[in-house]
């Protein structure tokens, strides 16, 4: 959005990452950019057309544990953390007085979402049960990273980090990028007390983000343009294996 009075963000949700902790990052986040909301809740249609296959099963990764796949225990799930998601948007918003909405479609994560236009998309990231039990942290976001594309986009990247860092979000940026960075973006970050770091890979593809070496808690900024070409599966695998939220600047 090229205004942040007029900026509006739309959270991609499902079961696995319709968490308190995600939608309070979210809302955060929003207040400090001056942003309305739309949630959007999306149940998955592939795994409930494979439920509905016979003999369908699933195991749970914590304890090894076998089951088969009811589509009605599915539906009961989903419906489950639609309301919960929602109940939980709808009180956070009301602390900070902010624009909401709620909807709910059927697709796939990633792709019912790029389908919204005219939004920034923020993906909470899935919930990992096993990191949180080793401990992950549940503080403020504070560290940012961008991934850096000469783009238009990244000028509005610059002002969502010169925002949030003013308005004490974040207290650490780094700047990811394939090629040396052009010697004017240090100075479009002006703000006091904020550390600027720099971090050269060899690739900053999408489906390269969980292979980056940062920190837990970072809150990962990428033009919504660097998703355009990728398949469904693509985006599907990204939106899967995402272990950092992220926010896609329009």
């Amino acid at each position: 959005m090229s205004n942040s009075t007029e900026r509006h963000i739309l959270i991609a949700l499902d079961a696995y990452s319709a968490t308190e902790t995600g939608l309070s990052t979210l809302v955060s986040i929003a207040h400090r950019l001056n942003a309305s909301l739309t949630g959007l809740y999306i149940e998955d249609s592939q795994l409930m057309t494979v439920a509905k296959l016979p003999f369908s099963t699933e195991i749970n990764y914590l304890s090894a544990e076998e089951r088969e796949l009811e589509p009605d225990e599915l539906l009961r799930i989903n419906k489950i953390a639609a309301t919960r998601a929602r109940r939980l948007l709808e009180t956070l918003s009301a602390k900070d007085k902010l624009t909401w909405t709620f909807v709910e479609e059927s697709g796939e994560l990633a792709v019912c979402a790029l389908a919204h236009q005219g939004c920034d998309i923020f993906f909470p990231g899935r919930s990992r049960p096993y990191l949180t039990l080793q401990g992950q942290s549940r503080q403020p976001h504070q560290q940012l990273a961008l991934i850096y594309q000469c783009v238009p986009e990244f000028d509005r990247m610059l002002e969502v980090v010169s925002l949030l860092s003013v308005n004490g979000m974040v207290t650490d940026v780094t700047i990811v990028s394939e090629t040396p960075l052009p010697p004017d973006i240090a100075e479009k970050l002006p703000v006091q007390g904020v550390r600027v770091h720099f971090q050269l890979v060899d690739s900053t593809h999408p489906e390269q983000l969980r292979y980056l070496k940062l920190p837990m808690s970072s809150l990962i900024l990428m033009s919504k343009s660097a998703l355009q070409g990728l398949t469904r599966r693509q985006l599907a695998e990204l939106s899967e294996q995402l272990c950092y939220p992220m926010m896609l600047v329009d």
